[in-house]
């Protein structure tokens, strides 16, 4: 599990980079917002990031038997 959560990582870092070489940084109009093409994408990325660092983190404390954080029963057939 370990393996998968570095390389995804890797990935998203390969991704940003690329992002940054390749994309111009002109904005684009969201709804009523002008929004940089390079941010808006580095942003989307680093939410991808985040989502994968928390289910790696919870992933761990399941395996490791700790209870959850907010002190509710844990959920029984989900690993």
């Amino acid at each position: 599990m370990k393996r998968k959560f570095l390389w995804a990582l890797v990935a998203y870092a390969v991704l940003a980079a690329l992002a940054l070489g390749t994309l111009s940084d002109e904005p684009i109009r969201v709804w009523e917002l002008n929004v940089r093409l390079r941010t808006g994408t580095l942003l989307i990325l680093g939410l991808f990031a985040l989502r994968t660092t928390l289910y790696f983190w919870r992933s761990r404390q399941s395996a490791h038997g700790s209870e959850p954080i907010d002190g509710s029963e844990p959920i029984e057939g989900r690993s």
